[in-house]
């Protein structure tokens, strides 16, 4: 795919690409789109709220060995990274967390957290609770997934001269996401800070199982088993091409995103009909996840004029040499009489 630097914004202003027949995934489009940004939540803070933008001119400093907030795990003994990374006792606790109702497991117990999509926060918790961290994802618009991990961190902001490699602490971590996730992200593995080793363990991460949400003038969701593969209507072709949105902080799996689109489009074509005055309507999208080889890339939005039933869902994905594009997340939606 191409640099991340070209605007997303292009891709979505853009009229509906031509129909594929069938409707297969236009793989070409969406290599020609920008990479999806893949943010890593950072490390030894207690909270965190994802920033727009960044000062790029802010440099790293050495800590003032002033002491950080108390964990509230337990400190395995030797007090090392290796030891941390693997004790039984902290690997026990994230394999004994339960799955929160509506949500499905991801990943359990790796030694990295999350490098992915949409981030939208993190959370310092006082117990490795699973159901809080859902609950707070529950709270937030668009949270899609979470990340419940448990992390080392040093007692004290270390500093090279005089407190170089502190005693740790035991801190466990909620980071909240709006796209889904795969275990394929699970790379973040920690930092130095001087001569102390912040690692992670017990890592867990849950997708959001529930259908998303209702949108204002359309019926829906309707859960499809795949995109839809709509076959030609009475000799009509009722595709009207897809929208592809690459996943970004800005942009999460959010359909209303596809309704947007689904409307602009037919004011689109209202505004150039056919020569007889005709025009097709939007009246019916299928919105779902689009990932490359099991990592989330973008929101896939198939736009069409007629209403199709999930029995036609039957696109699961597609090969491109060793690469594989799959689906999931799929919904529909039909525009309210």
């Amino acid at each position: 795919m191409r640099s991340a630097c070209i605007i997303a914004a292009l891709v979505a202003v853009a009229a509906a690409a031509p129909a594929p027949s069938p409707q297969l995934i236009d793989i070409d489009g969406v290599e020609a789109a920008p990479d999806p940004v893949l943010v890593s939540a950072p490390l030894d803070v207690t909270t965190d709220k994802p920033l727009k933008k960044r000062d790029a001119t802010l440099t790293k400093r050495d800590g003032n060995c002033a002491p950080q907030p108390a964990g509230s795990g337990p400190v395995p003994t030797p007090d090392t990274a290796d030891a941390f990374t693997s004790s039984s006792v902290l690997q026990t606790i994230a394999q004994n967390a339960p799955t929160p109702d509506g949500y499905s497991l991801v990943f359990q117990n790796k030694d990295g957290s999350l490098s992915a999509s949409k981030y939208m926060g993190l959370h310092t918790l006082t117990a490795f609770d699973t159901l809080q961290c859902a609950s707070l994802c529950d709270q937030a618009n668009d949270c899609e997934a979470f990340n419940m991990y448990i992390e080392r961190d040093p007692s004290v902001d270390p500093n090279a001269n005089d407190c170089p490699n502190p005693p740790s602490l035991t801190n466990y971590k909620c980071t909240l996401w709006g796209a889904p996730v795969s275990v394929e992200e699970a790379n973040n593995k920690g930092q130095w800070r001087d001569s102390f080793h912040v690692v992670i363990t017990g890592s867990n991460a849950y997708n959001k199982a529930t259908p998303p949400d209702p949108i204002d003038g359309f019926t829906g969701p309707t859960e499809l088993g795949g995109a839809i593969n709509a076959p030609l209507d009475n000799g009509k072709n009722t595709y009207m091409g897809y929208k592809y949105f690459p996943f970004s902080q800005t942009q999460g799996y959010t359909p209303s995103t596809c309704a947007t689109s689904c409307k602009a489009q037919t004011a689109y074509n209202s505004r150039h009909p056919n020569a007889d005055g005709t025009y097709q309507t939007c009246s019916f999208f299928n919105a779902y996840v689009l990932s490359q080889n099991a990592i989330p890339q973008g929101l896939y939005c198939s736009l069409y004029s007629k209403t199709w039933a999930p029995s036609y869902a039957t696109n699961h994905g597609q090969y491109r040499g060793s690469d594989r594009y799959t689906v999931s997340r799929s919904y529909s939606y039909s525009l309210a009489q």
